[in-house]
């Protein structure tokens, strides 16, 4: 029965949205001031933080929805970081809340921690599913504790009305918290309602068959690139929101072609000569929103035609381009903007980038919903999960509670069949490794054989096409893009064979391969590469062979396009707990205390982090660089909930 029942809550999962990975950018919510907590005698008051939201003025509200941050800052935390235990919200129509009404309660009992679930309260008040006020209100009355600190932290405060979230862009004036520490860019009081935390933009789960608008690329990342949607009539029209896009191309460059500044304008006509600006970011570099939507609310003005100017593109590999996944535009409760009629100053059009398809309901990964169907789902999800995880560890106590029974009155047999029982897990677990083994032999020469042969083939013809008079000049531009594109999915198949191979397994089978790439990627570079001998013969799991392949690729990327150096050095060894890779450049060098908006360090970090290790650049004006990755040679425990220690 109680297989049964988890097989049930399983199944019911399976229509409901999922939460993608790394969707937290470098904008992680509020953090409150941590503080050691003194223990006292009742009756006296508990201590307790608030955080309150003013709205501007009196309006419906459907619902209040938390979201937790997910920031490893220790043992124990990570996922639902500084979430309160105890907790209420409430709204009023009075700054002081004289007069509240609670829309939740849970300060008489502790609350499970969501980890990097929303908690969705609705504002039911048994006469109306919903209910009206200006202010809201999430006051702590039992805070999160760590290590002997207690703190609130939250990654958004989201108001529903309807399918828009009135909370979002609210200025900061309208947020009042009990205290901040504020330490930017990671932690702003402000990055509450920046709509940007780690459950992303609010997408289904159907597979979406396009990955929206990108520009043809510029050579230079100043270049103007537009894109200008024809509502069909004019219409009021209260929010905007840009969904950035992610390449199947180049899946690791999060919020793909997503302008460093850029600007959005309504008009009443398709010349703009009376344009409103709806937000202008083009005073300095505007941070990567990942796959997070940005919403942009609007003073409620009538326009038929929005445009989004870049102004500074973003780097795609030696070029520069403007993409986004999706667009839409608000009036009410009305997205207007689906379906409408796209211009662009240029396109790409393919089969999965085109002006059509900014408009089309999909982002780069999945189907469009509305913020109330995705955030009740993921709710949803969070409580069938919760449930499972509970009945599974009833099933493990029951049958403890059995064995023990059966231990007491059958010891010589349980014996034996514990005996039985452990030769057969470690024989069926040596067959298993083998027969893994092997699969990954045959994966990796069938990948190699097969898809490498026709990677082959489609380079060796697109070469020839790029070359021929017989083809036209924009013939020969396509042919030279896919003779590109070939040889870059052809080098990282040779990455993925590589890998899976179960005879790479140590730190010299590592070093030979970087050894390789170096040779590849620095060949107009001098250089030097050094094993050290005592770390050679030690083993790497797969994972950190990928992540260091990985970030290793990445920074002689950096060495090439902007350090202009002219010598290297890469030395990879380690000692009892560390693996250690240390990269060098004799190049220009940067002034490394100033924080920098570049996708690459934060990768490469974001990489050692995974690995529950450490990344570190030090580097000076005119002094060239030094890049030092330091991971353990175990991966990370997991804990439940799929953070690590």
């Amino acid at each position: 029965m109680v297989d049964q029942r988890i097989e049930g809550l399983r199944a019911q999962t399976a229509g409901l949205p999922e939460l993608f990975p790394n969707q937290q950018t470098v904008h992680l919510g509020y953090h409150g001031k941590p503080f050691t907590p003194v223990v006292v005698k009742a009756p006296a008051k508990p201590d307790s933080r608030f955080v309150r939201l003013d709205l501007g003025k009196k309006q419906r509200i459907d619902a209040v929805v938390l979201v937790p941050v997910d920031y490893a800052a220790g043992q124990g935390s990570g996922a639902g970081y500084g979430f309160p235990v105890r907790f209420r919200v409430e709204v009023s129509d009075e700054p002081g809340f004289e007069e509240p009404r609670v829309l939740a309660d849970h300060t008489g009992e502790d609350y499970p921690n969501p980890r990097r679930f929303p908690v969705v309260i609705a504002a039911d008040t048994g006469e109306a599913r919903y209910t009206e006020a200006r202010y809201v209100r999430l006051t702590a009355t039992g805070l999160w504790t760590q290590g002997g600190r207690s703190l609130l932290a939250l990654g958004e405060m989201m108001v529903l009305q309807g399918v828009r979230n009135i909370a979002a862009g609210l200025p900061a004036e309208a947020i009042r918290v009990t205290d901040s520490d504020d330490a930017p860019p990671a932690w702003d009081r402000r990055w509450l309602v920046d709509g940007q935390s780690v459950i992303g933009a609010p997408q289904g789960t159907h597979p979406a068959p396009t990955e929206g608008f990108q520009s043809l690329p510029a050579k230079q990342t100043e270049g103007m690139r537009w894109l200008v949607l024809d509502l069909g009539s004019e219409v009021p029209v209260d929010e905007v929101r840009l969904y950035p896009a992610r390449a199947g191309e180049y899946p690791a460059r999060r919020g793909f072609g997503f302008p460093l500044q850029y600007r959005v304008e309504l008009a009443q006509d398709a010349g703009f000569t009376e344009a409103l600006n709806a937000g202008d970011f083009t005073q300095a570099e505007f941070f990567n929103p990942h796959e997070n939507a940005v919403t942009l609310p609007v003073p409620s003005v009538s326009a038929r035609y929005v445009r989004v100017r870049a102004e500074q593109l973003s780097e795609r590999l030696d070029d520069y381009v403007f993409a986004l996944a999706e667009v839409e535009v608000y009036s009410g409760q009305q997205n207007m903007a689906a379906g409408a009629a796209v211009t662009a100053g240029d396109s790409r059009e393919s089969g999965i980038w085109s002006t059509r398809f900014v408009t089309d309901g999909f982002t780069s990964q999945r189907n469009v919903m509305t913020w109330p169907e995705y955030v009740t789902g993921l709710d949803r999800r969070r409580e069938l999960e919760t449930t499972v995880r509970g009945l599974v560890a009833d099933r493990r106590a029951v049958s403890d509670r059995v064995l023990k029974m059966l231990g007491r009155s059958m010891l010589a047999i349980a014996l034996v069949g514990v005996a039985v029982t452990g030769f057969m897990v470690w024989r069926n677990a040596r067959t298993r490794r083998r027969d893994l083994a092997r699969l990954r032999q045959r994966l990796a020469r069938d990948i190699h054989d097969e898809i490498g042969s026709g990677l082959g083939t489609i380079s060796l013809i697109s070469q020839m096409g790029s070359g021929s008079p017989a083809h036209g000049d924009a013939a020969q531009v396509d042919f030279q893009e896919i003779h590109r594109i070939s040889r870059e999915v052809t080098e990282s198949l040779r990455d993925i064979v590589w890998l899976i191979r179960p005879e790479t397994r140590t730190v010299g089978d590592l070093a030979k391969r970087l050894e390789e790439t170096a040779a590849t990627m620095l060949a107009g570079v001098g250089h030097e590469f050094v094993t050290e001998p005592a770390a050679a013969g030690r083993e790497l799991p797969l994972e950190h062979k990928r992540q260091v392949l990985m970030l290793f690729k990445e920074a002689l990327h950096n060495i090439i396009r902007h350090s202009g150096a002219t010598r290297a050095g890469i030395r990879i060894g380690g000692d009892e707990r560390w693996f250690r890779m240390v990269i060098t450049d004799n190049g220009k060098g940067f002034d490394s205390a100033v924080p920098r908006s570049g996708a690459g360090v934060v990768g490469m970090k974001q990489r050692a982090t995974t690995l529950g290790g450490k990344f570190t650049v030090e580097s000076r004006p005119g002094a060239g660089a030094t890049l030092t990755l330091e991971v353990p040679w175990k991966p990370p425990r997991k804990i439940a909930g799929g953070s690590t220690v």
